[in-house]
């Protein structure tokens, strides 16, 4: 089973934001031990950087980026992907582009905290917990 993790959930956990850190770190946990199959868009890799880069060192960021990257694989940011979230209907430019990258990937589920922000996906959209709760 493969898995679409978006960008909020990584951040709940390098972050340890409460109270989505416990769930969110489930999630990763799976990935890890691959009881699922981890998969993010090559952008969160960005995007974490840019919102934490006031919170941590640029050492400690780049170790978690690192970590990150052997329990996630990246879907490749491509022109097609980024044209299609351009013209796609999904009001968040960025969340469009995590929905295409997932598309891409061919996730079986996509797992963030903005479950609302993806209501016409023919993906599942689950929050942690929801998906969780499937197992």
């Amino acid at each position: 089973m493969k898995l679409f993790i978006d960008t909020n959930v990584v951040i709940d956990v390098i972050a340890s934001r409460e109270p989505f850190f416990s769930a969110s770190q489930e999630i990763l946990s799976l990935c890890e031990e691959g009881g699922v199959e981890g998969t993010m868009s090559a952008l969160t890799l960005c995007t974490i950087a840019y919102v934490l880069r006031k919170h941590l060192s640029p050492q400690t960021m780049r170790q978690k980026l690192g970590e990150l990257r052997t329990v996630l694989k990246p879907v490749e940011l491509n022109a097609a992907i980024l044209d299609q979230a351009i013209a796609s209907q999904i009001g968040d430019f960025e969340d469009a582009v995590q929905f295409y990258s997932a598309v891409r990937c061919e996730a079986d589920y996509i797992i963030t905290r903005n479950v609302k922000h993806f209501l016409k996906a023919n993906t599942p959209v689950l929050s942690p917990i929801g998906f969780l709760a499937l197992r």
